[in-house]
């Protein structure tokens, strides 16, 4: 597995953990995908935010790929986001948890801060 996918099945993992119980795939494909693309992000600095306008969904581009929290994805439809775009997602997909903390958990248990 390469580096980037294996970072990205590390962050997916660390949210189970924080998540328990819960099921991660509805909180990250319904309002929190903007987040998850921006944490992902600043663990892979090379990544791309990309949205489908279409689908009102936005993931990573990594590795000639668009992964999301379920990882590799379709990228039918899928756009580098522009700044408008980031500004429309940071305004509209709000995620149901509190970001602050869950960042602060999620760069205790990846180890690694940025």
């Amino acid at each position: 597995m390469r580096e980037k996918e294996k970072i990205h099945e590390k962050l997916v993992l660390t949210l189970k953990m924080i998540f328990k119980g819960r099921d991660v795939n509805l909180i990250f494909m319904h309002g929190g995908c903007y987040w998850f693309a921006e944490m992902l992000k600043k663990y892979i600095p090379c990544s791309e935010i990309v949205f489908n306008r279409k689908l009102q969904h936005c993931a990573s581009y990594f590795n000639n790929g668009v992964y999301d929290i379920r990882g590799r994805i379709m990228s039918d439809g899928f756009f580098v986001a522009s700044a408008k775009d980031i500004a429309y997602m940071k305004k509209h997909f709000i995620p149901c948890f509190d970001t602050e903390t869950v960042k602060r958990n999620v760069e205790k248990l990846m180890g690694l801060t940025v």
